[in-house]
């Protein structure tokens, strides 16, 4: 699903967030209210528990280790009550839709459902009507939207540079298939980050016009110069059968390492939103050096996720 089409209305007539399937629509003070709220929690010792408990499920019909837990982590530092459900032993197995499920939950009383989906309109028609009590959050949708992690990677982003205007980002890897791409360039565009370069793999490039005023460059040109790199990992669950890629030469061609980041700002820092493949995307020395941002990343996962629930929650 290209960046260009109309985004879902996720925001009552009064200005309140109901979900979050997309981060494409939002205005830019909602966001900065969200990340405000992260900030805060980041900054917390200890968890902060609401006061109106609510029953969370958690359907992730898609494998996951950073999301999932850190959406429970976010949960149970706010008091909720979380149900994991696994959709080979749910009703989804019976053939039950995704929005019989919803519906069901719904009915149950839960106030709350994070979706890990691979269609995004499915996990879309979720959010209608706007006005229903359960709360639907993307936690990754297809190859079309992964809100929560694009905020995390925004969050990320504004700790460690304070003139987004003036920043560089260099995106590599497997665009055509990232989700994380999609979510990551609409929350920096929305906070001004003008100078957004892309490269991939021919068979993994963007459609035209799915990531606008983006530069797709020669893997050189991307980063020369740039203060941030976003490498992402090879989705080869969602590489058609068809399509041979070889390994070897990606990781020849593709794969980051010290000496091929010497031609960025000597400032460089790197990000990826996990799983890596060692050596792959990233040389294994990279991935936990002192220019990587990926652990934190991992740890703000928690914080901006509970913004989201307090968010939603009103």
């Amino acid at each position: 699903m290209p960046l260009n089409h109309s985004p879902p209305s996720q925001i009552d007539r009064s200005g309140r967030l109901c979900h979050l399937m997309t981060l494409e629509g939002l205005p830019r003070a909602l966001v900065e209210s969200l990340l405000d709220r992260a900030r805060f929690h980041r900054q917390s010792e200890h968890a902060m528990p609401s006061d109106h408990a609510a029953a969370v499920a958690l359907l992730f019909c898609e494998p996951s280790t950073r999301t999932r837990a850190s959406f429970e982590l976010a949960a149970w530092r706010l008091g909720h009550h979380v149900t994991n459900l696994t959709p080979n032993l749910s009703s989804l197995a019976k053939s039950e839709t995704i929005g019989e499920t919803a519906a069901t939950l719904e009915a149950m009383g839960f106030r709350f459902l994070v979706l890990r989906h691979g269609d995004p309109e499915s996990a879309q028609a979720l959010i209608h009507p706007l006005d229903r009590p359960l709360h639907c959050i993307s936690g990754g949708t297809g190859q079309w939207s992964h809100p929560s992690q694009g905020l995390l990677d925004l969050f990320t982003v504004h700790e460690h540079f304070t003139d987004l205007g003036a920043l560089s980002v260099a995106i590599i890897g497997d665009i055509r298939h990232s989700r994380v791409a999609r979510s990551t360039f609409t929350a920096l565009r929305l906070f001004g980050v003008r100078d957004i370069r892309l490269c991939a793999p021919p068979d993994l490039e963007p459609e035209a016009g799915e990531f606008p005023e983006a530069e797709l460059l020669p893997l050189e040109d991307a980063l020369r110069g740039t203060r941030l790199v976003i490498a992402l990992r090879l989705q080869r669950e969602r590489i058609p059968e068809g399509l041979r890629l070889d390994l070897d030469h990606y990781r020849e061609a593709y794969g980051l390492t010290r000496e091929r980041l010497k031609i960025c700002d000597p400032r460089v820092r790197i990000m990826h939103p996990g799983p890596v493949m060692p050596d792959m995307e990233l040389a294994r020395d990279l991935i936990a050096s002192p220019i990587s941002l990926i652990r934190e990343q991992v740890r703000n996962g928690v914080p901006v996720r509970m913004a989201i629930f307090e968010t939603l929650a009103g």
